[in-house]
């Protein structure tokens, strides 16, 4: 999937080793390494690259069950942020999982994250569920996370109808 453009290329990276190239992109988007562990070879790895090959941000697209998949890792590198490419990387990949059939997308991020909040807001997710505590050291968070200046302690479930 090019982007004429901008020479930009998604594609899906299959799981297994070549996965691991990712995992620097993957950590951006969540601050538990057991948690990534867990996901980060199951489902689709979106990959959105330079013209020149460089990785520049990832979507982990985990299935939910019948037509619902859930976006479990968005994540763009951090000097190439505010430039346009995860709003142009989100809507390439809901537009390919709309083509593949896919009936809603979900997506989960911590109350305290006001941008991404924001972010997955303006590309048409709405508020569905708050999950309280769920970043919690069960699960591999740190007790003293904090974004924002607010400690990071509840998730906020989004999602969004793609027919």
């Amino acid at each position: 999937m090019d982007t004429p453009v901008t020479g930009e290329r998604l594609r899906i990276v299959a799981a297994g080793p070549r996965r691991d190239e990712y995992l620097p992109l993957l950590r951006l988007a969540d601050d538990s390494p057991d948690q990534i562990r867990g996901y980060y070879q199951h489902g689709d790895l979106y990959v959105l690259e330079a013209a020149d090959g460089v990785p520049l941000g990832v979507v982990l697209v985990l299935p939910r069950g019948g037509e619902v998949v859930e976006l479990k890792a968005v994540a763009v590198d951090t000097v190439r942020q505010g430039q346009g490419i995860g709003r142009r990387m989100l809507a390439s990949v809901l537009s390919d999982l709309r083509s593949r059939g896919m009936k809603s997308a979900v997506v989960g991020t911590a109350s305290s994250g006001v941008g991404e909040l924001a972010f997955y807001q303006k590309a048409g997710f709405r508020l569905r569920d708050v999950e309280r505590d769920y970043f919690s050291r069960a699960r591999g968070y740190p007790d003293d996370l904090q974004d924002n200046g607010i400690s990071v302690r509840d998730m906020v479930w989004m999602d969004q109808r793609l027919d």
